[in-house]
């Protein structure tokens, strides 16, 4: 019979039993760093595909003669793809394994990016960069499934470390397309890329995870084999990880905590609407931002991808210090100070037009936004301690039809406006972030209720 982690600390009370906990704890972590180093390995596949559209589409548009309201079409079919992949994955999970996805996935990504390379016709690029999305959406929710079932009290931890991951893959990618369009070689990027998902499914293919094996299982043959979880204290904690444990540990059904209660029943709206307006200003700054640095004349066809770079270096960097300064200043305050940064830092932005001030402007926003997702994430979970599941599904949701939906307007406008319209509207919504905030997605302490003092006697 398989030890629990209750029973592996039982047996540190029986000295004769010390080389077992040990080798029971090592095994343990040794799961825990196969799963999310090939974690790691699939998000920074992620960063890769979500900053592709980004990277090339001041290349593309050109060869193709298109304009901006196509070059948007193609970032919303991209993120409708992926959210359809995202909504149809445990459908598939009860259907095949985990590993079987993952190989289809890593392969289908790797075919469309080889058809991108060769510059097919317009309707077969949409067609393969749709495939991309789709595929990837799938692998994401895959990856992100095994660790929060895998993992459990580690989730956040591993979780943090993936993020990292992403955001290396999507810095990258913009610093390697910059240069290799210099030499007119940027298709090189998309062939190695296609070649980086061979050695993923290759990495599936050997890799195995002894007692973790059944998390890879469909759904239905796996429920009855999944392994123990990880204790919390197999790993140490991310940046990331500590804001998500500090909401944990200070969760409203904390003995010694006292209650908080949503301000009425506008709460899960507010962070919808929260989540879609952050998700606008976020992935449309990103789609967008070389266009509007050569649209505005602070870089060139070869200089404006690196601007991506520039925000994503700045992204990670705030990521490594987001969790305790979340924790040292409060959610609230930190929400605050953020929101009211990222309004000011996109109005300068609107008004510059020197390309060092561009520059350092881009890493201030890395740094604003860095930790705004996953602390409004935390701060909404603590706040609407039930059905925490759904609601992080819809917000999640609300963010990635917002980045959507913003992408279509801002190509239109970039096509009939002068580009500072797009970035007016980006502080204008940066506005609206803050005042939905301030008005409606905050908490309130209330005294405890019937229920909560029969629950404390």
């Amino acid at each position: 019979m398989r030890k629990s982690i209750g029973d592996s600390r039982d047996l540190s009370a029986d000295p004769s039993n010390k080389p077992l906990e040990r080798r029971i704890r090592r095994r343990i972590e040794q799961r825990l760093k196969k799963l999310v180093w090939m974690g790691s390995l699939f998000y920074l596949l992620m960063g890769f595909i979500k900053v592709t559209v980004a990277s090339i589409l001041t290349v593309l548009l050109p060869l193709y003669d298109r304009v901006y309201t196509d070059a948007g079409a193609l970032i919303f079919i991209e993120f409708g793809a992926s959210i359809f992949g995202m909504l149809i994955q445990p459908w598939l999970a009860n259907r095949m394994s985990k590993k079987t996805m993952l190989h289809i996935g890593a392969w289908g990504v790797a075919a469309s990016y080889l058809l991108i390379a060769f510059l097919p016709p317009w309707p077969l690029l949409l067609a393969g960069f749709a495939v991309a999305g789709f595929l990837g959406g799938i692998i994401e929710s895959v990856i992100a499934a095994v660790i929060l079932e895998g993992l459990q009290s580690n989730a956040a931890i591993a979780m943090s470390r993936l993020e990292v991951a992403f955001g290396v893959g999507s810095l990258l990618l913009p610093l390697a397309i910059g240069v290799l369009i210099a030499g007119g070689h940027w298709s090189c990027a998309l062939f190695g890329i296609a070649a980086y998902c061979a050695f993923l499914s290759l990495f599936v293919r050997f890799a195995r995870f002894g007692d973790a094996e059944p998390l890879f299982r469909p759904a239905r043959k796996a429920d009855s084999e999944l392994p123990n979880a990880v204790p919390a204290g197999a790993a140490s904690s991310g940046p990331v990880g500590a804001v998500v444990a500090a909401a944990a540990t200070s969760h409203p059904s904390a003995r010694d905590k006292r209650v908080r209660r949503a301000p009425g029943a506008f709460m899960l709206p507010a962070f919808v609407l929260l989540f879609f307006l952050y998700g606008a200003t976020d992935i449309g700054l990103v789609n967008y931002l070389p266009s509007l640095m050569l649209e505005t004349g602070m870089a060139d066809a070869v200089n404006a991808p690196i601007s991506v770079t520039v925000f994503w270096a700045a992204m990670i960097a705030g990521r490594m210090v987001a969790g305790y300064e979340a924790e040292k200043l409060g959610y609230r305050r930190y929400l605050f100070i953020h929101w009211t940064g990222m309004i000011l830092l996109l109005a300068l932005f609107a008004i510059n037009r020197n390309p060092a001030v561009g520059y350092v402007l881009i890493v201030l926003l890395g740094l604003t936004l860095s930790g705004l997702y996953v602390v409004t994430l935390v701060y909404a979970k603590k706040l609407m301690p039930r059905n925490i599941a759904r609601n992080t599904s819809i917000l999640m949701a609300g963010c990635a039809i917002g980045g959507g939906l913003f992408s279509v307007t801002a190509g239109r406008m970039l096509d009939t406006l002068p580009p500072s319209y797009v970035q007016w509207m980006m502080a204008g919504i940066a506005l609206l972030s803050l005042l939905t905030y301030v008005v409606y997605a905050k908490e309130r302490e209330a005294a405890p209720s019937a229920e909560w003092a029969r629950a404390q006697a």
